[in-house]
């Protein structure tokens, strides 16, 4: 796809590039014009993460938005290979930047990924001997695997200094995660600024940039808990600054603390049917994400859902056969 056009570009020279997009997709039916996702339902909404932009992926603790970050670095990565596997030229990496997650704890949820192997087990040890081929294998196949690790970078200058020595072109930035960025600005709660620079810093580079963050505890105390963009930390001064927004919501995760109890004068009967609904409600909800698109500078906001397996940390779609 073409360059990211400067904002002090004349018209003549923006509306050219994007006839070119609207050429590209013309020449190129349902291919996207940004990074795929690994995930059709997301792609579709969002036509890809494109070059230039902030997509921002916030959630409460236990929704699994490290596990989501860690997934989307292992799906694009395994596109940039498979680009470069048919055109040596295309030779692109993610760079994950685990502010809030060590390189072991990074390595674990990507070979959990891999292996199937819940993570818990991987870190105790558990099964070890049972597993250590499929271990070593999924070891030698990361070997392949663009993906680049960066911690203790604290500054969006200094993330643009450390780029400099990775040895490949890079193609996407996973930050986790945005409040432990700028530290002038961990005493302000404002975060605005930073995911500013974050853009510039896409626009400059011309890639994607994802950027995980937290959500503010009110959220906990509210009957509906579906995250808004009120919700996300530190981002008071421009909520448009990102131009993606993707909340993460599960909804097992609170029915699981809502078990029914008997109340006073209710009869064995009544109390049930109570709880056979609520295990009904667990059932159909077990292993399901809602994924919140809140923002989306392309247009298309709205909920899909996508499976999750919290031992191992993936996600997927079910695929129409």
């Amino acid at each position: 796809m073409s360059d990211v056009v400067r904002p002090n570009n004349h018209i003549s020279t923006i509306m050219k590039e994007y006839v070119k997009e609207l050429e590209f997709k013309y020449q190129n039916p349902g291919k996207l014009c940004g990074i795929s996702t690994g995930y059709d339902c997301l792609d579709y909404k969002l036509d890809g993460l494109k070059t230039g932009e902030v997509t921002i992926i916030g959630a409460r603790p236990a929704m699994g938005k490290t596990s989501l970050a860690a997934n989307l670095a292992y799906n694009i990565a395994a596109g940039f290979y498979l680009a470069h596997q048919q055109n040596p030229e295309d030779d692109k990496c993610v760079v994950y930047i685990g502010l809030d997650l060590a390189p072991k704890l990074f390595a674990n949820r990507l070979l959990a990924l891999q292996t199937a192997i819940p993570a818990y087990k991987l870190r105790i040890g558990e099964d070890l001997e049972e597993n250590f081929d499929k271990i070593c294998k999924a070891e030698r196949a990361f070997k392949e695997l663009p993906i680049y690790y960066l911690a203790d970078i604290f500054e969006v200058d200094g993330i643009e200094k450390e780029l400099l020595d990775i040895e490949k072109q890079v193609g996407c930035i996973i930050i986790d995660y945005l409040q432990l960025l700028g530290e002038e600005y961990q005493a302000k709660e404002d975060y605005s600024l930073i995911v500013l620079q974050l853009k510039s810093l896409a626009v400059k580079l011309g890639i994607p940039i994802v950027v995980l963050s937290q959500l503010k505890r009110e959220l906990e105390s509210r009957a509906d808990k579906h995250p808004l963009m009120s919700d996300i930390r530190g981002i008071m001064r421009n909520q448009n600054a990102a131009d993606n927004v993707i909340f993460l919501y599960r909804e097992s995760y609170y029915i699981q603390f809502a078990e029914p109890r008997k109340r006073k004068k209710e009869s064995d009967d009544q109390y049930q049917k109570r709880f056979l609904k609520w295990q009904e409600r667990c059932k159909g909800v077990k292993d399901l994400c809602e994924i919140i698109i809140a923002r989306n500078s392309g247009g298309f906001c709205g909920i899909i859902k996508l499976h999750f397996d919290w031992a191992t940390g993936l996600f997927w779609e079910e695929k129409e056969e």
